[in-house]
């Protein structure tokens, strides 16, 4: 009965080791690091990125970060509207490689007139010049990008996430977006088209 009793115990424990190991395994942090997609100081943009955040913790572009897969839940941008009109919509691009391109996903904040959305009682107010939000890859939204990254080929295991601003929609002007560092208006003739007017200027560094 003793004998038994070792051998039971011997398993029990061999079992919980290994279980330990793979799980640990599983887990393993592995350097991970935040870029911007470009250069942004070669362009000028109604808003600014004023913090990026790890689950509340600040972290700078190119810093080493230690996480698993999942090393993105809970990322934050906060933004601050520096441009002198309100802003109807905004979304900061997080941008992965695939083998034909790139997989984007967008965190994003209002009403895209750019793309035929309508100002309702619900919807979420503009947001006025020198006002701030954060924008959070939730808990909830990760399921949907975890999708999203599995329905481009791109892969969900990744140690470096690029970001950038993507488009800006003003609350006044439905036809009239900031994107790439220009402001476009809409095509007359193709609704989802938008052609470069000019290269963009914040108004407090117009000569």
């Amino acid at each position: 009965m003793l004998s038994i009793l070792r051998v039971s115990t011997y398993y029990a424990v061999m079992f919980f080791i290994l279980a330990t190991s793979g799980s640990t395994f599983a887990q393993q942090l592995m350097d991970r690091e935040l870029q911007p997609a470009f250069d942004f100081t070669n362009i000028q943009m109604p808003v600014e990125i004023l913090s990026i955040k790890l689950n509340g913790k600040e972290v700078q572009s190119g810093e080493k970060i230690k996480g698993d897969d999942d090393w993105l839940q809970g990322l934050s941008f906060t933004l601050k509207n520096i441009s002198d009109k309100p802003i109807a919509y905004v979304d900061v691009g997080l941008r992965f490689p695939q083998p034909r391109g790139f997989v984007v996903y967008s965190l994003n904040y209002g009403v895209d007139y750019s793309r035929g959305q309508m100002r309702g009682a619900s919807t979420p107010p503009a947001i006025p010049p020198g006002e701030t939000l954060d924008l959070v890859l939730t808990k909830e939204k990760y399921p949907i990008f975890q999708r999203i990254l599995a329905q481009g080929g791109a892969s969900s295991s990744f140690d470096t996430a690029t970001y950038f601003i993507g488009r800006v929609s003003f609350e006044n002007e439905p036809d009239v977006i900031w994107e790439g560092g220009n402001l476009k208006r809409r095509d007359p003739n193709q609704f989802t088209k938008f052609n470069v007017i000019e290269r963009y200027v914040l108004p407090n560094k117009q000569n």
